[in-house]
């Protein structure tokens, strides 16, 4: 998921032309790698302690981890363009998981 996010925030600086390859291949690397570490379908994922944005960001930066940081970047994204709450819980489980 800080593939796409990497990308989207470089675009500025890169030539129209890289912008659509350069997110398919950030998707394509998201996508290779969630299909790896994913928990099977009948998994229940760890349950995670709910919290708001700012409670997700400083609980990742407690965490330490620079790829926890750069999830809950993302999914700081995610929510904001969604207003979903249970994107929020992506980077507790990445914390978990690192």
């Amino acid at each position: 998921m800080t593939a796409p996010t990497a990308v989207l925030r470089t675009l500025p600086a890169l030539d129209p032309a890289a912008w659509a390859p350069s997110v398919a291949a950030a998707w394509s690397a998201t996508a290779a790698v969630t299909s790896v570490y994913a928990a099977p379908a009948a998994a229940a994922p760890p349950a995670v302690a709910p919290g708001g944005p700012a409670e997700v960001f400083a609980r990742a930066a407690r965490h330490g981890d620079a790829h926890v940081v750069k999830l809950a970047d993302a999914v700081l994204d995610a929510h904001a363009a969604t207003g979903d709450d249970r994107v929020l819980a992506a980077a507790g489980y990445a914390g978990q998981l690192i």
